[in-house]
């Protein structure tokens, strides 16, 4: 399975867009914006449907394909400074980001381009609850947890339940084994709700064609309101000629600290989206003279048995 990663802002895009077809019984409210400059969110907020910007508490960070961006001093919202987020303070803190090289702790560094900003959504640590999904050899796996947050990593095991679910197996058998596995520390009044939701977030993990898809933290609030507070989301790079009115015109970005692609990598990336093969071009040495083919059987071992000839 070929796995391409997307935005934060994207994958939350797509949760919108396809919201009423999996998850009737709850209500999110999309309001999100990705922007490169602090003048692009101050111009953003005059436009229609964006008033948001100027009347809520803001919540601003980077959206380039990295993680742990609390560990890394890299979420700016209300608690980190006297008053509410405003605007103008986000615009301000976008553009000191963007002015330097960041280096991260794990030694990755680069320059910040992309923030994706949201209003703050006040909730306390009990309402906070983890899930995510991936594919393990040839089945699915969902994981769940009662605690949400940066933390959740730390006692995984006994954290994080798993369940197992093969291919073949049927939506009444995938409902049941999820009821199964809620892990036992949520509280009462919220299981049902939270087994619907872990339900229907699976159906859409697997009918949107993630390789991943993971919310840390979903927040559960009154009235069957939820917040999406941080997603990491990579697609199955093979169902793209499928999926692509679907999935709409998602970005699949270079990953922070790395060199963005060439002009040819993008016409081959680009050309690639839109058709059923396989098609893959990354320049080493752009003043090269021998430009090798990789392809699949034995024809790879002649390409790489005459290179090693000359």
């Amino acid at each position: 399975m070929a796995q391409k990663a997307i935005r934060e802002y994207d994958g939350k895009a797509l949760f919108s867009k396809q919201w009423s077809n999996y998850f009737s019984g709850f209500h999110y409210g999309f309001k999100s914006v990705l922007v490169t400059s602090g003048a692009e969110l101050l111009a953003k907020a005059k436009e229609h449907g964006f008033e948001w910007l100027n009347q809520e508490p803001l919540v601003a960070k980077p959206d380039m394909l990295f993680g742990k961006r609390g560990k890394n001093d890299l979420v700016l919202f209300k608690d980190q400074k006297p008053g509410d987020v405003s605007l103008e303070v986000a615009a301000k803190w976008i553009d000191e980001k963007i002015a330097h090289t960041t280096t991260l702790l794990s030694g990755q560094h680069g320059t910040l381009t992309h923030f994706i900003v949201e209003p703050f959504t006040p909730h306390g640590q009990e309402q906070e609850y983890y899930i995510s999904a991936t594919c393990v050899g040839e089945d699915d796996v969902l994981y769940m947890s009662a605690e949400g947050g940066m933390e959740v990593e730390e006692g995984w095991d006994e954290k994080v339940n798993e369940v197992v679910i093969p291919i073949d197996m049927s939506d009444a058998d995938t409902e049941h084994a999820i009821k199964a596995n809620i892990p036992a520390d949520i509280p009462a009044e919220n299981k049902a709700q939270f087994e619907a939701f872990a339900f229907a977030f699976f159906k859409f993990y697997r009918d949107m064609n993630f390789a991943y898809l993971e919310i840390n933290p979903i927040v559960m609030l009154e009235g069957n309101n939820m917040a999406i507070l941080d997603l990491v989301a990579r697609l199955d790079d093979t169902a793209g000629f499928l999926m692509k009115d679907t999935w709409g015109d998602i970005e699949y970005p270079t990953a922070f600290g790395m060199e963005d692609q060439s002009p040819e990598e993008k016409a081959i990336a680009d050309a690639d989206s839109k058709s059923g093969a396989s098609l893959k071009l990354t320049i080493l040495n752009p003043m090269g003279r021998v430009w090798t083919m990789v392809a699949g059987g034995g024809a790879s071992v002649v390409y790489a048995d005459t290179i090693a000839d000359f």
